[in-house]
């Protein structure tokens, strides 16, 4: 599909916490499929600036900063800088367009959502999936954890109060978007099976059972369900069965991002 000129072309992806729950093949895939070749883009929020050139299914796809842990290890205000230097690089040197839309996983959202109040009239549009938009207790209960991980400064910005202040300062229903943009919220739910909400190391396992019996709270294994929500945000979906990992390796996720992005875009260009 042809894009005017005030559509946006590109969209970029930004990970979650330590990026342990790194994008599929088949979620990048299916984006490449519906953007095309080089217009997508994933930014690793730590301190590398190498990009990286890679095809899928003969298209482009640019990522910069390496894959690692150190990516989302550390402060929403942190993170958000890093972003912000890395998109200019990849609009100095890569193709990327003065305006794009972002679909972000976890605690990529809220750095986004940072980023969008940081630059105004910049990001088209953000797609959230599995975004605690108002923290986990989790990062209070498993605090310690922090340490071991390296993550202390992201684990505070995790917490339901820390998250509560973050919301008065960046409220979304007043998020300075290009364009008249939308922020779009989506979410999964763990499977009733408990050996499907295993995760990398287990992590979605264990987090889903405090959630289930200490808090008592539905979830997709790391963020209550209540927490995904947020006044402002456009909600477009849930995903029973699909945790908090699967959210970024199911391509039907992806699909369903790219079309609530494209259409949003579609119809404001009609305007």
């Amino acid at each position: 599909m042809k894009m005017s000129n005030n559509q946006a072309k590109d969209v970029v992806l930004i990970s979650g916490l330590i990026n342990i729950h790194r994008w599929g093949k088949a979620f990048i895939q299916t984006l490449v499929n519906e953007w095309g070749s080089g217009n997508v883009y994933i930014v690793y929020t730590n301190e590398g600036t190498n990009v990286t050139k890679r095809q899928i299914d003969g298209k482009t796809i640019y990522s910069i900063g390496p894959n690692n842990y150190r990516s989302g290890s550390q402060s929403v205000q942190t993170q958000a800088l890093v972003f912000e230097k890395k998109i200019r690089m990849l609009q100095a040197e890569y193709g990327l367009g003065k305006h794009f839309h972002i679909i972000a996983h976890s605690m990529g959202g809220l750095v986004s959502r940072q980023y969008i109040y940081n630059n105004p009239n910049i990001v088209a549009g953000l797609v959230t999936l599995g975004t605690p938009n108002h923290g986990s207790p989790l990062a209070n209960f498993y605090k310690w954890l922090s340490y071991l991980i390296g993550a202390r400064r992201a684990f505070a910005n995790l917490t339901p109060k820390w998250v509560a202040s973050f919301n008065l300062q960046c409220p979304i229903d007043q998020a300075p978007l290009w364009n008249n943009g939308k922020i779009y919220t989506i979410r999964g739910y763990t499977s009733n099976n408990p050996f499907k909400n295993f995760g990398v190391i287990g992590e979605v396992l264990f987090a889903w059972l405090t959630l289930r019996f200490i808090y008592r709270t539905k979830s997709d294994g790391l963020v209550p369900e209540e927490s995904v929500l947020a006044e402002g945000a456009v909600h477009v979906a849930d995903y029973p069965g699909l945790h908090h990992l699967d959210l970024v390796r199911s391509p039907i996720v992806a699909e369903k991002a790219s079309s609530v992005l494209r259409k949003s875009s579609s119809t404001k260009a009609t305007l």
